[in-house]
């Protein structure tokens, strides 16, 4: 019995089964279990210091990387996200430069998350913030958006230091 009732929820987490959906994820955000998104229905969100890293998400990274290195690699990955969903799906010129800012980030987590380990920490962070780039149906959209304008193109790691 006792089994049962630790995998069944005895990890300690502060949300009311009986909630609501956006009951839970308020209570989850309340909680520091869940970061706090802006969730307005604008594509680029609030950047108040114009860094390219929506706040909301420069203050996860913040909160979750206090390793400096760690920290970079993750507002850089952070930056170039957001310029995905920002870029003009018809401007080749400018779709290409975002992809090469995006395969910079790669670079610069690389070295930020180095081995066999930080190469899954590094994956993991870079999948967490593109999750968190594109939290709403509308962001979701122009990421994808973006995706369809480089399918069928040819990118490659750039040469030089990643890390901005």
């Amino acid at each position: 019995m006792a089994l049962a009732l630790l995998g069944c929820g005895g990890g300690g987490s502060s949300v009311d089964p009986a909630a609501s959906p956006a009951q839970r994820v308020a209570q989850l955000e309340a909680s520091d279990e869940l970061p706090k998104l802006d969730r307005t229905d604008s594509i680029a969100g609030i950047d108040a210091n114009a860094n390219g890293v929506r706040d909301d998400i420069q203050q996860h990274i913040e909160n979750k990387y206090t390793e400096p290195a760690q920290r970079k690699a993750a507002m850089q990955t952070a930056r170039a996200y957001q310029q995905m969903l920002l870029v003009g799906k018809s401007d080749a010129m400018e779709l290409e430069r975002v992809s090469q800012a995006s395969w910079r980030a790669v670079g610069c987590e690389r070295l930020a998350f180095p081995g066999p380990e930080g190469a899954k920490q590094s994956w993991k962070m870079a999948q967490e913030v593109k999750a968190m780039t594109t939290n709403t149906k509308e962001r979701l959209k122009a990421f994808l958006a973006y995706n369809k304008a480089r399918s069928g193109s040819v990118s490659s790691m750039p040469e030089g230091a990643a890390c901005d």
